[in-house]
């Protein structure tokens, strides 16, 4: 009797290979980090951290210096002096963001904190502190795998890579053991990849699958909890009002007993391709079962006329033909309005499409009613 025939897997390195070429391909939103800081309450002890963190390994430098007194180099005292300044003016902008400094401002700070490491590490005149001073690289490592993504992660470690390779070339110049530099700048290494770049893995995955939990499976449209996050986001960007589209198709059901389940899956496909390619820019989300809705940024100037072309696009989008039933409604807000308030104007908008869009479909379906009045 033949033996059965395994399949075996990618292993190891095939696995890890496979999740870096995920990491490095999942596109990296800046604000995402300090937007989930901010809803779970976490971003005033980051920003302590982040602060202490900066006065720490800015002024470091500085007191070692100082403690020299007479003797230290004037040189070296002065760009000790420099930084510590700069990193104090860092650690005041951090406290003072709201919530959080923009992405060009973050990314300035990344680039001068590692420019100005690589400096004071390779002026310093006890032996073998340069290199200590390189394990200051962990933490730059560490803020920039939450806030800036993989990309900058790489940027960052190849300075840091270059930095103690230059110091430990400067260390055994100035007369200091091979063998211990070579043991020392193992550990510094050792320091400044193993934590970062395990959490980088770690929460690029963890990211990218939450990223994919708020995609619908079938259709790729937004699900339920993907539409609440771009609706959180949205108000968090300063929308100033929203108009909303809930479509329920018409008589879906005959579709699955007369054509079969997978015939309707492909016209929840086609249906949600075609609300993508009607109104670019929107955000697209199924609900469940033959439920969409379709949010624009802003209040639509004609609302009747944005549902007619939706209308016709789902009437022209698959075979068999099917029809829809769309609610309309629209939210005008400030753009400084409270997050909380927003989402809430949010869910009172959408109850009243869906309302609208039932008196559509209770009027014959193939058609498209309007909330009235205008959510407040």
């Amino acid at each position: 009797m033949p033996e059965p025939h395994v399949t075996s897997g990618p292993g190891f390195a095939g696995q890890l290979a496979g999740d870096i070429a995920r990491i490095w391909r999942t596109p990296h939103r800046y604000d995402a980090f300090p937007e989930y800081l901010v809803e779970r309450g976490l971003m005033s002890v980051t920003r302590v951290a982040v602060v202490l963190a900066i006065l720490v390994i800015g002024t470091q430098p500085l007191f070692f210096e100082l403690g020299f007194g007479a003797n230290a180099e004037r040189s070296a005292l002065l760009v000790a002096a420099v930084v510590a300044g700069i990193d104090l003016a860092w650690a005041t902008l951090f406290w003072r963001a709201n919530p959080w400094l923009g992405r060009w401002p973050s990314l300035l700070f990344v680039a001068t904190t590692c420019v100005f490491m690589a400096k004071t590490a390779y002026m310093m005149s006890i032996p073998y502190l340069g290199l200590a001073e390189c394990t200051g690289y962990a933490a730059i490592c560490g803020y920039v795998v939450f806030f800036h993504g993989p990309r900058v992660f790489a940027a960052v470690t190849g300075v840091a890579l270059v930095a103690i390779a230059a110091v430990a070339v400067r260390e055994v110049a100035d007369g200091a053991s091979p063998v211990q530099v070579v043991a020392l700048s193992a550990t510094v290494l050792v320091i400044v990849g193993t934590v970062p770049v395990m959490t980088l893995l770690v929460t690029s995955l963890l990211t990218a699958d939450a990223e994919a939990s708020g995609v619908d499976g079938l259709t790729e449209t937004l699900n339920r909890r993907g539409l609440d996050n771009e609706l959180r986001r949205m108000t968090r960007d300063g929308a100033e009002g929203f108009t909303a589209f809930v479509l329920d198709l018409d008589s879906f059901k005959s579709i699955n007993d007369t054509h079969g389940h997978a015939t309707g899956d492909t016209v929840l496909v086609s249906v949600a391709k075609s609300l993508r390619e009607a109104i670019p820019g929107a955000a697209v989300a199924r609900l469940g079962g033959e439920e969409f809705v379709v949010v624009l940024v802003g209040r639509d100037s004609d609302p009747t006329a944005t549902a007619e072309q939706l209308r016709l696009a789902v009437r022209t989008s698959s075979t068999p033909r099917v029809t829809a039933s769309i609610g309309t409604a629209s939210l005008t807000m400030s753009s400084n309005t409270d997050t909380g308030v927003a989402l809430a104007g949010v869910d009172r908008m959408l109850t009243a499409a869906d309302h609208a869009m039932y008196r559509a479909k209770k009027a014959g379906g193939d058609r498209a009613h309007a909330a009235s009045p205008e959510v407040s």
